[in-house]
């Protein structure tokens, strides 16, 4: 079984991505700019209401509309409840979009309009109508351990706070969709925006019958899924359906209003918590009842979090309302306990009188161990160290002394934690030809992580080569079963398959060249391109290929233990100014310390720390789904009143990577869900630090900040 190297030539280098002059020169085609001949135009008509009954559906007049070329009901009369604005009602196939959305808009609904609940608040109220039949709430049990009533009657300090956070949506800049194309009566293409063409085929075999071998699901590239892209959808079954009644291929793809409706969220999160300390600083007990809503969907998070806490007790309660359902946002969960636990853990240091980096050191667990035999809470002391140098810790000062202009600073920190593992049951074939050209294979994907550049910079380090000269092919549901991209899932379960496969191909390229080079197969190596005997050159790896004759070596590689691992740490730090006659508060800097054991290519790597840093800035300053309560619309659903970052929103940022010997031997381990966990956290402890008083309710807008600021001065 393959090793990873002990001295590497590309592995942990910062390495170009195989696709990045084609992205950035718009040379790439992405899944919805794919226009198969005679390709059609598809629109979902959804519902206005947030509560409803359709009593009857007339899709006559769509049908006249003049290119119209298939229409389909997607709710049934006097069966479908409408439970979210945004739900499928109908779709239309037609020559252009323009003539589709007007068909669409042409289709006749009947509803019988229902009440509604869409924010927690309506949901809550003693007459508030039912989501469900059994009610709007359902409360977990308890979950307890110690004695966190007689711990807290103990305590010599304690808090108690509530702090919110509000359900955002995914913004995915390539919108959720497929463009199905029919080639025969029992086959498809679909070209899909998807993190899994796996399980898209699946979706599609399942639905329509056909033979899996019958389904090709592509995904050359796609713009951003975040854990909202895993399946076909209800817009891409549509699709495969208008598709097969036109004869012709159709192309769905939500608009900007549907992303945000119906394309998931991350829920929102409430959390009334009691913390406790002794004098000295250490935890002795936390209460917390918390709350969500994902729609009609879970809304749990980890609670407490990081911070080991022997008293504690926890309830949690679903809340139920009329609105789009959650979906898996980059780590779900842990934004808002991290949020939730290090807001508590700052205001309890702040009424101690600690300085809040030194609080969180006294109350890690003693050990925490993780893949690898590492103990997580070594290497948070590390890496709380390297990140306080690089944000100039020694800057911090107590809340309220950050100066008495109206412009104050602050800094602020946060840890962070995730799993990371890879799944065992993914395969990558490793193809040599006779010409020398290296073709790697997989039903993985590429979505904007790296994961093409990733696994041709292993090939090519086993080889000798240049990562240019290798082809990864992914993104094809045909080839060797690969890993859905979620989770940090994808780089260490593809990874270990992939180097195995090449370096089974590599040594049968060698025990084919041995016999006719009269040595032994373990005296050939392969550096610069070229093949070696015993050390010295003898030919170009062209010329050792060519001597395969007409036959390619063709091997696939699986999983092999000890090439991954699981369980990483983080920490992050914020710099913030805040304007306290307006509320504006501008970020001026974010440290990020994270360790992955061993990182394959650097650049990516930091991209996706960048990315996540990005994502959770976004969640910290500006992301705010706004329902309104008497009609039950989403107020908010574009890209102009739904608040993002623009360029000069980003502040410095700094990646530090925790890349030492140590790690790497622990094998690959994703990183794309830790970086974006604690940045809205440690931006909240900053604006807290800056102004002297928390801000309870994310995002940092100016407005939650004045609140704040007035409620201090007893005026809110």
């Amino acid at each position: 079984m393959a090793a990873w190297p002990e001295s590497t030539r590309l592995i942990g280098s910062s390495i170009p991505r195989l696709d990045g002059l084609a992205k950035a020169s718009g040379r790439a085609k992405y899944p919805s700019d794919i226009r198969p001949e005679g390709m059609l135009f598809g629109v979902i008509l959804s519902s206005p209401y947030a509560s409803a009954k359709v009593k009857s559906i007339d899709l006559e007049p769509a049908r006249k509309m003049p290119g119209v070329k298939a229409v389909l009901a997607m709710a049934q009369p006097g069966e479908t409840t409408i439970y979210y604005q945004g739900q499928e009602i109908a779709a239309v196939a037609a020559e252009t979009e323009e003539k589709a959305r007007d068909a669409a808009r042409a289709i006749k609904v009947e509803y019988e309009i229902l009440p509604h609940v869409v924010t927690e608040r309506q949901s809550s109220a003693p007459d508030a109508p039912k989501v469900f039949n059994n009610g709007n709430y359902r409360a977990g049990r308890a979950q307890t351990a110690g004695k966190p009533d007689e711990a807290m009657q103990k305590a010599d300090v304690v808090i108690e706070a509530t702090y919110e956070l509000p359900v955002i949506t995914h913004v995915c800049l390539e919108p959720h969709g497929l463009t199905a194309e029919w080639k025969g009566s029992d086959s498809i293409t679909a070209y899909a925006s998807t993190q899994s063409v796996m399980t898209v085929a699946n979706d599609m075999v399942q639905t329509f019958g056909v033979p899996a071998s019958n389904v090709t699901v592509l995904t050359e590239v796609m713009g951003g899924g975040f854990g909202s892209k895993f399946n076909a959808d209800a817009w891409g079954i549509a699709a495969a359906r208008l598709a097969k009644d036109a004869g012709r291929p159709v192309r769905m793809f939500l608009d900007r209003a549907q992303e945000h409706m119906i394309a998931g969220n991350r829920p929102s999160a409430k959390a009334h918590v009691k913390l406790g300390a002794t004098a000295d600083g250490k935890l002795a007990a936390m209460i917390a009842e918390t709350s969500g809503t994902g729609g009609r969907s879970p809304s749990n998070f980890p609670l407490p979090y990081v911070y080991h806490v022997a008293n504690r007790s926890r309830t949690h309660t679903e809340i139920s309302v009329n609105c789009g359902g959650a979906r898996a946002m980059r780590a779900p969960g842990h934004p808002q306990g991290c949020a939730v636990m290090e807001a508590a853990m700052d205001d309890l240091a702040d009424k101690l009188g600690m300085n809040p980096l030194e609080f969180r050191l006294k109350n890690l667990a003693e050990t925490d161990p993780v893949g690898g035999g590492i103990n997580r809470t070594e290497l948070y002391h590390e890496q709380i160290e390297r990140g306080a140098k690089l944000i100039g810790w020694e800057r911090w000062k107590p809340r309220g002394q950050n100066g008495d202009g109206p412009i104050v600073r602050g800094l602020g920190m946060a840890l962070h934690q995730w799993g990371g593992g890879g799944a065992q049951d993914k395969q990558v074939a490793c193809i040599i030809n006779p010409d020398g050209s290296v073709e790697l294979r997989s039903a993985t994907q590429d979505i904007g992580t790296g994961a093409r550049t990733i696994l041709a910079v292993i090939a090519a380090e086993v080889l000798g080569l240049e990562v240019g000269q290798i082809k990864s092919n992914i993104g094809n549901s045909t080839f060797p079963p690969g890993q859905s991209s979620g989770g940090s899932t994808t780089t260490p379960s593809m990874a270990p398959p992939c180097l195995n496969a090449v370096t089974q191909a590599r040594d049968e390229l060698f025990q084919k060249l041995a016999p006719g080079l009269n040595c032994a197969v373990d005296d050939l190596t392969l550096s610069g391109g070229k093949l070696l005997v015993k050390g010295e050159e003898k030919m170009t790896w062209e010329q050792a290929c060519r001597k395969l004759g007409v036959m390619p070596i063709n091997t696939i590689g699986r999983f092999g233990p000890g090439l991954s691992s699981i369980g990483v740490g983080g920490c992050q730090f914020a710099e913030v100014t805040v304007d306290i006659e307006t509320g504006v508060v501008r970020l001026k800097k974010i440290v990020a310390v994270q360790d992955t054991g061993l990182i394959l290519d650097m650049l990516t790597w930091k991209s996706q720390i960048y990315g996540g840093v990005i994502g959770g800035l976004n969640y910290g300053m500006f992301e705010e789904r706004i329902m309104d309560e008497g009609t039950g619309v989403m107020l908010n659903p574009d890209m102009e009143m739904y608040k993002l970052a623009g360029a000069t929103d980003i502040p410095e940022i700094i990646v530090d990577a925790y890349d030492t010997p140590e790690m790497r031997k622990r094998g690959v381990i994703g990183v794309g869900e830790p970086p974006t966990i604690s940045t809205a956290a440690a931006i909240g402890n900053a604006v807290a630090n800056a102004i002297g008083v928390r801000v309870p309710k994310w995002p940092m807008s100016p407005m939650n900040v004045l609140n704040a600021l007035a409620a201090k001065e007893g005026k809110a």
